[in-house]
C-alpha cells in the first residue's frame, strides 16, 4: 500500500512539472562580456555597441580548422534606437546568434549620454531579468566604439581586460570609485547622496598603434588602449563634472572605500627630500555635530600605512620623534586631499560623499526641514576632518644607508 502512495505521489509531481519551457542551446547563443552605450543630442538616438566572445576564435567547432589564428576571440557591433532597450533589439538584425546578456561584465556609458542623463540607461538594466546588476559600471572620455574594439596585449578579450583593469586599479592605487550597478540603483534611490561613477580615458589612435621610443632603438611602445583614473560627478542621473585622481582618492578616503594608496610627503629633516607612505588599512566614521546650534558634520579618519620609498637619513624606529612627525605629514596630505574633494563636489553640487544622506539617517527631523535647499546649507556647513595615521613598520629594514655610502 506504500508503495503505490509513493508511486502516486512521483506521477503527480511528474505532471506537474512545466519542463524547459524557454529552453535555447548554447550553439545558437552570442555571450555579450561587454556593452557600451552613447547618445546623440543632435538626433535623440541611443547608439549600442556590444562586445561578445567569438567561440569560432576561443577553441569552438572550428578551431582545429585554422579558426583562432584567422579571427579575434571577440566581435564587437553596434546598432541604433531610440530607446536602450530599442538599440538591445535592433542587434538581431545584425547577429546571426541570439544575444545572451547574463555574462556581461562592464557597461560603459559615454560622457554625452551621462550628461544627457543615464535614468533610461540604467532603468532598462533593472527591469531585463538577463542584466544582472553585478556589473561594473564606467563613463568613458573619448570614442567609446574604438574602446569596445580595442585589444588588451594581457587579455583574451576587450571586456576581460577592462574589468582587471577596474579591479587592479581599485585595489592597486585607489584611483577609481568602482561601482556596480546594484550600487548605482541604490544610490538613486536613496535622497543626499548623488552618484560618483569611475573614468576611463580612451587612448588616442596613434597612441594604441604604438610610438617609437628612441632613434637609436628602433623598437616600438606599445601604449595601452584606456587609463582607468578619476570620476564623474552627478547631480540627480546628469553628470555635472570630472573628478581628477587626487579628488577621487580623497573620495574612497571619506567613505572608506580606500584599499591600497600612495602617499609622497616631505621629509621633516629635508623639506627637499620627498618621502613615499603606503597607506594599506583605513577607515571612515561620520556623524553630525551642533557647534552653538550650528549643524556640523565630523569626519573621523583612521589609517595605517608603511614606508616604501626612504631616500632620507633619519631612524626608522617606531615611537620615535621622526616617525610621528611622519605620521603627522601623512595625516595632514589626507585630509587636504579629502578637502579638495569637498570642494570640488560643492562647487558642482554633487554631494557625491552623502553628507546629506548622513543627516537624512541621523537626523530625519531635520533632513525635512533643509532636504528642499540641501545643497544651499552643503556648501556653507562645517566639516570638520580628523585624520589619524599609524606607520607600522618601514617594510624589511629599519636602518637606511648611510650617507656615505650613497652616491
Amino acid at each position: 500500500m506504500r508503495n503505490r502512495i509513493a508511486i502516486l505521489i512521483v506521477i503527480i509531481m511528474a505532471l506537474s512539472l512545466t519542463g524547459c519551457w524557454n529552453r535555447r542551446d548554447p550553439e545558437n547563443l552570442a555571450h555579450v562580456h561587454a556593452t557600451g552605450l552613447d547618445y546623440d543630442p543632435g538626433t535623440g538616438m541611443y547608439h549600442l555597441t556590444v562586445q561578445m566572445a567569438n567561440p569560432v576564435a576561443m577553441g569552438d567547432q572550428d578551431a582545429g580548422q585554422g579558426g583562432r589564428g584567422e579571427k579575434k576571440p571577440y566581435w564587437a557591433v553596434s546598432a541604433s534606437g531610440r530607446f536602450p532597450f530599442e538599440t538591445m533589439r535592433s542587434l538581431a538584425e545584425y547577429t546571426s546568434r541570439e544575444l545572451f546578456w547574463a555574462h556581461n561584465k562592464v557597461l560603459l556609458l559615454s560622457e554625452r549620454l551621462a550628461r544627457h542623463g543615464v535614468y533610461e540607461a540604467i532603468d532598462v538594466r533593472e527591469r531585463e531579468r538577463q542584466l544582472r546588476p553585478a556589473s561594473q559600471v564606467a563613463i568613458v572620455d573619448g570614442d567609446i566604439k574604438k574602446l569596445m574594439a580595442a585589444d588588451f596585449p594581457l587579455e583574451e578579450t576587450g571586456a576581460e581586460g577592462i574589468a582587471r583593469q577596474i579591479t587592479t586599479t581599485r585595489y592597486e592605487r585607489s584611483l577609481f570609485p568602482a561601482r556596480t550597478l546594484n550600487e548605482l540603483l541604490s544610490v538613486l534611490a536613496q535622497p543626499g547622496v548623488d552618484m560618483f561613477i569611475g573614468r576611463i580615458e580612451v587612448a588616442e589612435a596613434a597612441e594604441m598603434a604604438g610610438g617609437q621610443t628612441g632613434s637609436d632603438s628602433g623598437t616600438t611602445n606599445i601604449q595601452p588602449p584606456a587609463r582607468v583614473a578619476g570620476g564623474a560627478l552627478f547631480k540627480g542621473d546628469r553628470m555635472v563634472g570630472w573628478a581628477d585622481e587626487r579628488q577621487t582618492i580623497g573620495w574612497n578616503y571619506a567613505t572608506g572605500r580606500s584599499f591600497r594608496s600612495t602617499v609622497l610627503i616631505t621629509d621633516p629633516v629635508d623639506d627637499k627630500t620627498e618621502i613615499g607612505v603606503e597607506i594599506t588599512q583605513l577607515d571612515s566614521r561620520m556623524r553630525p555635530v551642533f557647534v552653538d546650534g550650528d549643524l556640523g558634520i565630523e569626519v573621523v579618519i583612521r589609517a595605517e600605512g608603511r614606508i616604501q620609498n626612504f631616500p632620507g637619513y633619519g631612524e626608522l624606529v617606531t615611537e620615535s620623534p621622526y616617525i610621528k612627525s611622519l605620521e603627522q605629514r601623512t595625516a595632514e596630505y589626507i585630509r587636504n586631499t579629502v578637502e579638495s574633494t569637498i570642494t570640488l563636489s560643492r562647487e558642482l553640487e554633487s554631494d557625491i560623499i552623502g553628507f546629506g544622506n548622513l543627516i537624512y539617517r541621523k537626523q530625519p527631523k531635520l533632513w525635512k526641514e533643509i532636504e528642499d535647499r540641501w545643497y544651499e546649507v552643503f556648501k556653507d556647513i562645517q566639516i570638520d576632518i580628523k585624520v589619524d595615521v599609524n606607520i607600522r613598520h618601514s617594510g624589511l629594514t629599519a636602518s637606511p644607508m648611510a650617507p656615505e655610502k650613497r652616491r
